[in-house]
C-alpha cells in the first residue's frame, strides 16, 4: 500500500527516506529538516501512523514493500530503530533501490523469546489501559536528555492504540537480518547513542564490523532518540556521510 509521505527541500536534490521509529510517526523528523535542505526529503508514515491508515497485522516485510510503492527510484535510506530494521528489509529484498544506508539507534537480530513475551505484554497493557500510560515508562527508559521528551512524547501520543498493537507484534515478528549484513554494498554508516539502552553500542559494532565498509558514529548525550537528543551532533555526522555519497 501507498503511505502518506510527505517530501520537502530540494526536489532535484539527492533522495533520502527518513524511516520513523516506534511508537512515533515521521514527524519525529523535524529536527532533520532544515539541516537537509539540499536534499529531497521523503517522510512516509508507516501502517497505522501519522496520516497513514491502519491496515494489519502487518509485518516488517509489509512495511519495506510500502515505502518502496510509495516512491520511485533510488534513494538514501536512513531508518531508527523499527526505521532500521525496515530499512535493512529494503537493504536485502531491494538493493538496486539503494544509493545509501543510514541504521541509526537499531539492530539485526531478531527478538529473543523473552523480548517477543514483553511485547506480548505490552500489547495487553495497551489494549486494556491505552497509548498514554504505556508511553510514559517506555520513553523514561529510551531517553537520556530528557529535554527531548515532551517533544517525543508529543508526537508519539497522536499514535492510537491499535497502531502501537500493531506495530509492536511486527516488531517481534521482525526477521534475523544478521545474514543478510555481508550482502550490503550500499555505502553504509551506523549512528548510535552514546546513552541508548535499548539498542546499545555493542549491537551497532556489531552491525559495522558485518557490513563491508561501513562506518560507525557515536552520538554524545543521546539515549535510544539520538536524532531528537542531541541533532546537533546527529546531523553534523548524517551530512558528512551524505556529502560523501
Amino acid at each position: 500500500m501507498k503511505l502518506n509521505l510527505r517530501e520537502w527541500g530540494d526536489p532535484k536534490g539527492p533522495a533520502v527516506v527518513l524511516l520513523h521509529a516506534f511508537p512515533m510517526s515521521g514527524a519525529m523528523w523535524e529536527p532533520q529538516i532544515a539541516a537537509l535542505r539540499g536534499y529531497r526529503v521523503l517522510i512516509p508514515d508507516l501502517r497505522g501512523f501519522g496520516g497513514t491508515p491502519l491496515v494489519g497485522p502487518w509485518l516488517i516485510e509489509h512495511a519495506a514493500a510500502d515505502v518502496l510503492e510509495s516512491f520511485e527510484g533510488k534513494a538514501i535510506f536512513v531508518g531508527l530503530s523499527m526505521g532500521g530494521y525496515i530499512a535493512l528489509q529494503i537493504a536485502s529484498a531491494a538493493p538496486e533501490r539503494l544509493t545509501g544506508l543510514v541504521l541509526c539507534d537499531t539492530r539485526a537480530e531478531p527478538d529473543a523469546n523473552e523480548n517477543k513475551l514483553k511485547r506480548a505484554a505490552a500489547i495487553d497493557f495497551v489494549r486494556k489501559n491505552g497509548v498514554e500510560p504505556f508511553l510514559g515508562p517506555f520513553l523514561k527508559d529510551a531517553i537520556h536528555d530528557q529535554r527531548a521528551s515532551s517533544f517525543l512524547h508529543g508526537v508519539a501520543a497522536k499514535s492510537s492504540p491499535e497502531a502501537v498493537m500493531a506495530a509492536l507484534g511486527a516488531l517481534a515478528a521482525r526477521p534475523d537480518a544478521v545474514p543478510g549484513l555481508a550482502k550490503i554494498t550500499a555505502p553504509t554508516a551506523v549512528l548510535v547513542g552514546s546513552h541508548d539502552k535499548i539498542t546499545p553500542l555493542p549491537l551497532s559494532e556489531a552491525m559495522r564490523s558485518r557490513i563491508p565498509g561501513a562506518e560507525l558514529h557515536l552520538i554524545p548525550d543521546a539515549g535510544h532518540f539520538s536524532n531528537a537528543e542531541n541533532p546537533a551532533v546527529f546531523n553534523e555526522r548524517l551530512l558528512s556521510f551524505l556529502k560523501r555519497l
